[in-house]
């Protein structure tokens, strides 16, 4: 009986040791923010579909601009493939502006500051997560 407890405790002990040491943290800095207003919307994704759709986010954060570079922090983050997609709304109405040629007149970023020409695919802008991870996002 006590060998079956010891044997059980250790086992769970090393279970919690194993998802343990894959929880990382992901940190984003955000830079070259042009005007110090409004809100930052920042979406994690772990997969092309909910990256394509723009749903299903990992993880989701909306922060107030307060300067011209921001940094957020993702904790308990797994192993494994993510892109970050960020919306500057400057003017707080909750969608990325555009100009009559279509062309964004808020603030975007992608990681890997993918997208030169347009939107950034997945495959571009995704990058992986195997240890404490740190990204810097140029908002364009």
């Amino acid at each position: 009986m006590i060998k079956l407890t010891v044997a059980t405790s250790l086992l769970a002990l090393l279970l919690t040791s194993a998802f343990t040491a894959q929880a990382h943290t992901l940190t984003v800095n955000i830079d070259q923010i042009k005007e110090q207003t409004g809100k930052l919307h920042v979406a994690l994704y772990r997969s092309e579909q909910s990256y394509q759709q723009g749903k299903d986010a990992a993880a989701a954060v909306v922060k107030a601009v307060s300067g011209d570079s921001q940094q957020l922090v993702f904790a308990d983050l797994a192993d494994g493939q993510y892109a970050i997609k960020i919306m500057h709304d400057a003017n707080d109405n909750g969608e990325l502006d555009r100009n009559i040629m279509g062309i964004p007149s808020e603030g975007y970023g992608f990681s890997n500051n993918a997208g030169q020409f347009g939107p950034a695919s997945f495959k571009d802008a995704a990058f992986a997560v195997a240890a404490d991870t740190k990204l810097t996002i140029h908002i364009r």
